[in-house]
């Protein structure tokens, strides 16, 4: 027989093994090959910020979710697919830059456009003064609505006109002014040769002006007696005062009108209406004061202080009645402007 040489097989367990223990021998083997490269590279010295070495030449843009929005067919189940607007971030400079050149086109605006010149004045209040006079003070028609200084305004409308009490302006936008006023009313007419003064119930000296109604009538040879500036509750007036009053006072001082008599005086002439005989008159003098002229021709003075005035019309009845008792008709004057002393003649 022939003799048959047999070779056993590798098992399954030893082939894996072999496998396992190449592959450890070739990763060290890289291992070593790359150390020694290492050490024989050149060295490189980097100077700044070590972080940047780290970051890649070009640098890959992130990617943009794209905004969409499906539409519900119904109850079917299909979606429509719509495209969105993209979102824009816009930087601080570039918003600040947006801003400013808004603010500067506003700013042109009311300073040179015509839709801000005034054209629209209302005035509310007045009766005897006139929109063209408050307009003339103003002067704010055709102006820029920016440029109209209201404080001003209002101090000049009270300069020129002592017969408003009270002046409120208001502005608003594009180009309206509107102006509320408050007139004090006249009450008595002071006459002095050509001169006509009114006076308020204040006792504030206005310049004729419109139509005043019925006024109590005081014929005088003198202007009103004024109270001292320190005492006044309003000062002189400015000329534009008399610029816009009648003609018939053209020869009066500007500085009277605003100015204020003496409120006992005033108080005693309106006293004196209900005192003096019927169709008499109220008159002043400069040298007798205060007093009335009767329809016969006789003249009455209560005097410039009136202090006593209670006292001096009580007088002035008692001469009166002993008068009649004696047949006596005085035919000029009775006086009780001094106690100690009246007189008649």
């Amino acid at each position: 027989m022939r003799a048959e040489k047999t070779v056993s097989p590798l098992s399954r367990s030893n082939l894996v093994r072999q496998r396992r223990q190449q592959r450890s021998t070739q990763r060290v083997s890289q291992t070593r090959e790359a150390a020694s490269r290492a050490a024989r590279a050149p060295s490189v010295i980097v100077r700044g910020d070590p972080h940047s070495a780290a970051r890649p030449i070009h640098q890959t843009n992130r990617s943009r979710v794209k905004r969409q929005y499906y539409y519900s067919l119904g109850a079917s189940g299909a979606e429509l697919r719509l495209p969105a607007l993209p979102m824009i971030n816009l930087g601080w400079r570039i918003i600040s830059a947006i801003i400013a050149v808004f603010m500067a086109l506003a700013i042109f605006a009311l300073g040179f456009s015509a839709e801000f010149q005034v054209s629209d004045i209302t005035v509310e209040g007045i009766s005897r003064l006139t929109v063209g006079d408050i307009e003339a003070v103003l002067s704010a028609r055709g102006s820029q609505i920016v440029t109209f200084d209201s404080q001003a305004a209002k101090a000049d409308l009270v300069r020129a006109f002592p017969e408003l009490e009270s002046v409120k302006i208001q502005v608003g936008l594009p180009a309206k002014i509107t102006v509320k006023v408050t007139e004090l009313q006249p009450v008595v007419a002071w006459t002095a040769g050509e001169n006509v003064y009114w006076i308020a119930e204040n006792g504030v000296i206005l310049p004729p002006r419109g139509e005043p109604g019925e006024l109590l009538t005081v014929g005088a040879d003198t202007q009103p007696p004024l109270l001292p500036l320190a005492d006044a509750d309003r000062g002189p007036t400015l000329t534009e005062a008399s610029e816009t009053a009648d003609t018939t006072v053209s020869a009066v001082p500007v500085e009277i009108w605003g100015r204020q008599i003496d409120p006992n005086t005033m108080k005693r002439m309106i006293d004196l209406t209900s005192l003096i005989p019927v169709e008499s008159k109220l008159v002043y003098n400069s040298l007798n004061g205060l007093g009335w002229e009767e329809p016969s021709g006789l003249d009455v003075y209560i005097g410039r202080d009136l202090g006593d005035f209670d006292l001096k019309v009580s007088m002035y009845q008692a001469i009166i009645a002993n008068l009649d008792q004696r047949g006596i008709k005085p035919q000029d004057m009775i006086s009780v402007e001094f106690i100690n002393a009246p007189f008649f003649r």
